[in-house]
């Protein structure tokens, strides 16, 4: 049979329909934002579309973000501005952004992508809320057909002192009729495209909304041209994509850095600032994207700061612009359906073949178009259902919130998301001090209890507190300290609670100070005057409060947890060893209910067990179990004991199964090199000896009698890696083999193979000849014998 492991994917091509229109709708709305920025920045148009492209495959491949895309930003404008008037050539601005790429990588390398945990969630989704709002309020000119400014900067007042109610005048004063009917018919679209006939519909489904709106934005901009060519929108009101006109003068647009300027100090000047810049933007956006991501899955944010330093040292090398991610065109990917990282990847397959392929294309698509695919993208990120959360969520969570959205607003993103974050850690504190303990008292047999909760944070501010607590403490008093839920502990309070300690025992109180794990480990190890009677106790009393949390913490997820788990009919039946000490569900990612376990050593199948044999009944008989799975696990000490003939009372007697199975393969075995090959081996040739010996017991026997659906496993688990390996044991199927090739009765004339029904699995087994008629012998040849041959 065949029992080799399944490879996990590399990609997840699972969504690749989704991620292609993901990546197509971001294409789009980058190729206008990546020119806009460059224009801006003073650099060449080209620049920004080098460092797209860069963005979507280079950082797309190297990330583990599953929805972000990087490409330049316009929160890099001020830097790049400062940064050319400083070095005077973009040339040597080029070698500043390899630099800032090594400098992302050193980041990285260091683990300085924990930053980003030091942000409240509240600020995130008021930054994801205050971006969403910039892009509704910088769309309305687009949609009005004034399209001088091309760069969607993160502001609403732009860094060049311009402001917003300046640019929405001049833009009224300039109405498109023509932009602002594709623009309107563009915005029908898209919000007809939400409705339920058309998600359901079996061919307008499977069509991205917004492929659909730039190809009528084209449609119309060119049937106002048959119309009358002044109407037709041209210039700034249409994507403007560089035109090579030769091979020659493409590779012309690709240059090198100015590899001279390396003892230039301001180079590095500039390149620490544009790696800081770049990083923490990166940081915040993947949180942010994370926010957004459908899956809910988490970015590795030290890979990111590495992903984003190889490709801001590519775009640098090659001639293009400091790159980050970017939430606008992620979150517009996201809309579109995008979902994992071949989004990112199709988006910066886009930008390199339209600037080689069909540039001119592009260049035919209006800005209006694009401005009704943004503006629907900030509605989403901004919608007031986001607001309304927070506020019922309370002032802890809504002030940093509206603040960190009122201060992107007035100032840009980094300044605003600092102030934010300010105001978050501010309720902290106020939180952490208010929270930082509480008290329960409470009688057990006539003696008093003090409980002592400690809160998620405790700093020094929280010491004197504590302190006064356990200084009014009465005498004679069981006092519980519990840290259990503590995040952090200050080194300075846990020092205070320890002194504390040795003034009870003079007053007769008995301190219990509970910790976490390790922590809690560590810190009676370090206690040489707590006694092991009192060291167990706390070791007992801190099982359950660990019930607690995680009763707590279930009832969090789902207040309705424990009702459904009680209510649960299991499918599966899972015989484990006792030596394996992760639970089932977290090996198989199941809730409570939804597996019936049993477990001895060894994970042994056997017929005088009659505790398995009762659990093997109620399950398939009551329960109705569909599947039965025998969990062997490499680095078993059952299997290690029996390989090794160790004498160990009544498990040496338990494990005769065991050392029955290796004899029985010891010539597979015996081909092995190593120990180590043998004894892995030995775990799973005894989990497929246990699943022919489940097949074969009564229970199952009259359960394929009576035609029920149950289906045999055999797996190991690989402690140390955490995978579940199915070894494909197909029971029915080698039965068939053996009862096909092997059959014999012994007879005064030798073995002779005889035609029957046989139920047992290759060893000396019984046969049965007919209804009414007596068992038989049958002796399959044991391993190594030839298929016909007398053993």
């Amino acid at each position: 049979m065949n029992t080799a492991s399944a490879k996990p994917r590399s990609w997840d091509f699972s969504y690749f329909k989704s991620d292609l229109q993901g990546g197509l709708v971001s294409f789009l709305v980058a190729v206008p934002l990546c020119l806009g920025i460059a224009l801006a920045s003073g650099a060449p148009l080209f620049a920004g579309i080098i460092a797209g492209i860069v963005g979507g495959l280079v950082v797309g491949a190297l990330s583990r973000s599953a929805v972000s895309i990087s490409g330049p930003e316009a929160g890099l404008i001020l830097v790049v501005v400062s940064g050319l008037e400083s070095l005077g050539s973009f040339k040597a601005l080029q070698l500043a952004i390899c630099v800032a790429g090594v400098m992302q990588l050193v980041l990285g390398v260091a683990k300085a992508g924990i930053i980003s945990n030091f942000f409240p969630s509240s600020v995130i989704k008021g930054m994801l809320a205050a971006i969403g709002i910039i892009l509704i309020l910088k769309q309305i000119p687009h949609l009005l057909g004034y399209d001088a400014d091309a760069v969607e900067s993160l502001a609403l007042f732009s860094w060049n002192g311009g402001n917003l109610e300046a640019l929405l005048t001049h833009a009224i004063r300039q109405i498109n009729l023509t932009a602002l009917a594709i623009a309107a018919t563009c915005l029908a679209v898209l919000l007809g495209w939400e409705r339920p006939f058309v998600k359901t519909h079996a061919v307008f489904s499977k069509i991205p909304a917004a492929l659909v709106v730039v190809l009528l934005g084209v449609g119309l901009n060119e049937v106002a041209r048959a119309l009358n060519p002044a109407y037709a929108l041209g210039g700034t009101h249409l994507v403007q994509l560089p035109v090579p006109q030769s091979a020659a003068e493409f590779v012309g647009l690709f240059t090198l850095p100015d590899f001279s300027q390396l003892t230039n100090p301001l180079v590095y000047q500039a390149a620490v600032a544009i790696a800081l810049v770049a990083s923490l933007e990166a940081l915040l956006a993947v949180e942010a994207t994370d926010e957004l991501d459908p899956l809910k899955r988490k970015t590795p944010t030290n890979r990111e700061l590495k992903a984003q330093g190889v490709g801001n040292f590519v775009s640098g090398l090659l001639g293009g612009l400091p790159l980050t991610s970017v939430i606008v065109r992620s979150s517009v990917s996201i809309n579109a359906g995008g979902r994992t990282k071949l989004a990112a990847l199709m988006h910066g397959s886009f930008l390199l073949l339209s600037v080689v392929l069909f540039p001119r294309l592009l260049n035919m698509v209006p800005w209006a178009a694009l401005a009704a695919i943004l503006l629907i993208t900030g509605y989403k990120l901004a919608r007031v259902s986001v607001f309304k959360q927070h506020f019922q969520a309370g002032l802890t969570e809504f002030l940093p919130f509206i603040v960190t959205i009122a201060a992107i607003l007035l100032t840009d993103l980094l300044i605003g998301i600092g102030i934010g974050a300010v105001v978050g850690l501010f309720f902290i504190l106020r939180e952490t001090y208010k929270n930082a303990h509480f008290f329960q008292h409470y009688t057990v047999q006539g003696q008093e209890h003090l409980r002592i909760s400690l809160g998620e944070h405790v700093s020094f501010l929280n010491k004197a507190s504590i302190m006064t607590v356990l200084k009014d403490i009465p005498a004679d008093t069981t006092v519980e300290i519990d840290g259990t839920n503590s995040a952090y502990i200050d080194r300075d309070v846990v020092a205070a609670i320890e002194n504390f300690r040795e003034t009870a025992r003079q007053r007769n109180i008995q301190l219990i100070f509970l910790r976490t794990g390790d922590s809690y480990a560590q810190t009676i190890a370090e206690q040489p005057h707590v006694s092991g009677k009192e060291a167990d106790f706390e070791a007992y009393y801190k099982l359950f409060e660990n019930n607690r949390n995680w009763v707590a913490e279930k009832l969090r997820r789902n207040p309705r947890f424990f009702e459904a788990a009680a209510q649960q009919t299991p499918k599966f039946l899972f015989i484990g060893c006792s030596d394996n000490h992760v639970s089932v569900s977290e090996i198989t990612g199941t809730a409570p209910g939804e597996v019936f376990v049993h477990r001895n050593v060894a994970n042994l199948v056997v017929s005088t067990d009659l505790n398995l044999m009762s659990v093997l009944q109620y399950a398939v008989d009551v329960l109705h179990i569909q599947h039965i799975i025998v969990c062997g696990h490499y680095g078993c000490r059952g299997v290690k004991a029996a390989m090794q003939n160790v004498e160990a009372g009544v498990v040496s007697s338990w494990l005769s199964s065991v050392r029955e199975v290796m004899q029985r393969h010891q010539h597979e075995l015996g081909k092995l090199e190593t120990e180590e090959e043998r004894y892995r081996r030995l775990v799973e040739l005894n989990v497929i000896e246990q699943v022919y010996n489940l097949h074969q017991t009564d229970t199952l026997q009259q359960a394929y009698q009576r035609q029920a659906k149950v289906h045999l496993h055999g797996w190991v688990y690989d402690l140390h890696g955490g995978v579940i390996r199915d070894l494909e044991v197909d029971v029915r199927r080698d039965f068939a083999e053996y009862d096909t090739i092997f059959r014999y009765q012994v007879a005064p004339e030798g073995l002779r193979k005889l035609s029957g029904e046989l139920f047992q699995a290759p060893s000396i087994y019984s046969m049965s000849t007919g209804a009414g008629r007596s068992p038989i012998l049958a002796i399959p040849p044991f391993d190594g014998d030839d298929a016909l041959g007398v053993p």
